[in-house]
């Protein structure tokens, strides 16, 4: 029987030469990834008698509040130091996003898991990233492996090129929406087509990043297409505009020209989809020799301590210094946060980050909106979008 990408990768870590969806298997993981933002709770779950049987690949990672900007992520990131300190486990503090540093270590045709929403980021790698509950990932850290599922598996072919005026984050922010936050539920989605060819890292990590929002199981990235899909869709990269997702959740997005003159009070450009070195070089393009609105908030935070000091070494830092802009240390930061660059009542900010749910990024009274990194750069000069 013929057998998807994805397909090769779950036969392999059941042990068994052919798989079919609906199936329910034994899973055995590659790597095991704890943070502070999920995982963590996984800890509480453990049976101290017990132990953990795989402690090999698992990795702890504090990456959501550093350093700790309250007395609970404190408590936290203590369990977390405590954990990885008593069963010996490979540790992680204060480098970087969690999906960002482990993509050094989860390797094309591995199986991962975390407890996190950006699981599909490793399809970039050509692995699998799975979603686990906190009861499931505490049932994988004790026994080495889980029951699972195996899901059907669909194709999702993109054609054409991004247009000049637009991104690959714009491209995902307006499918996202155009389908829905479970249109792809419970599938693993392989990601083909000539359009893969023309994508750089960054456009990459930020299609299997944001495509992990769609509900799939699992998202992987290939320039050639396999057989024995259950579906199959297109999506041509020229049809992206540039767009603002409003706030609440990913459903309703308005392009730039629709939301001229709407006033934002701050903005982020960082974390896993709007970091990495390549967003810094093309807000330092846009910002330099400017300065920053009266009154406006400009955060920038980097993926990873490398990309911040390959920034500095490029000199981007001092053009963000210049701007009046702020850094925060290299991690999630105001993607989803309580401490780092929150926003009060009444207040606005525009963001690189993946959620704008009322109250992940300041009171449940302010208001976030999704953009790409040269929207939000340039909003930064006015403090109003399309200006």
């Amino acid at each position: 029987m013929k057998m998807t990408w994805s397909q090769g990768i779950l036969a392999r870590a059941t042990g068994r030469e052919d798989i079919r969806a609906g199936q329910v298997l034994r899973l055995k993981f590659d790597n095991c990834i704890i943070n502070d933002g999920a995982g963590h709770k996984a800890i509480d779950l453990l049976d101290s008698e017990k132990g953990i049987s795989n402690r090999e690949s698992v990795t702890v990672i504090l990456d959501h509040d550093i350093p700790a900007g309250s007395f609970e992520s404190a408590f936290i990131q203590k369990k977390l130091i405590d954990f990885a300190r008593d069963n010996d486990t490979n540790f992680i503090q204060s480098a970087g996003t969690t999906y960002e540093l482990m993509l050094n270590q989860v390797k094309e045709g591995s199986l991962a898991a975390v407890c996190g929403n950006h699981h599909g980021t490793f399809g970039i790698n050509g692995a699998l990233g799975i979603r686990l509950s906190p009861e499931e990932m505490a049932e994988l850290l004790m026994n080495g492996e889980i029951g699972y599922k195996l899901p059907e598996v669909i194709n999702v072919e993109l054609a054409g090129k991004l247009p000049e005026s637009a991104t690959a984050r714009d491209f995902m922010l307006g499918l996202v929406s155009e389908v829905g936050e479970e249109a792809f539920k419970g599938y693993v989605i392989e990601i083909t087509g000539d359009a893969v060819k023309s994508l750089g890292r960054t456009d990459k990590f930020v299609i299997c990043s944001l495509m992990s929002r769609t509900g799939a199981e699992s998202v992987l990235i290939k320039e050639e297409k396999a057989e024995g899909y259950s579906k199959e869709f297109s999506y041509d990269l020229g049809n992206a505009k540039a767009v603002v997702t409003l706030p609440g959740d990913l459903k309703t997005v308005r392009t730039v020209d629709e939301l001229r003159g709407t006033r934002v009070s701050a903005g982020f450009i960082g974390a896993c989809t709007g970091g990495h070195i390549e967003d810094l070089r093309k807000a330092a393009e846009i910002l330099k020799g400017k300065r920053v609105k009266l009154g406006f908030r400009l955060l920038i935070g980097c993926v990873s301590n490398e990309t911040y000091l390959q920034a500095m070494e490029e000199g981007l830092i001092d053009v963000f210094f210049d701007f009046g802009a702020q850094f925060t240390n290299p991690g999630c930061s105001t993607c989803r946060t309580t401490s780092i660059g929150v926003v009060g009542d009444g207040e606005s900010l525009i963001s690189t980050g993946s959620y704008n749910f009322a109250g992940c990024a300041g009171t449940t009274d302010s208001k976030i909106y999704l953009a790409s990194v040269e929207t939000v750069a340039r909003t930064a000069i006015s403090g109003i979008i399309g200006e």
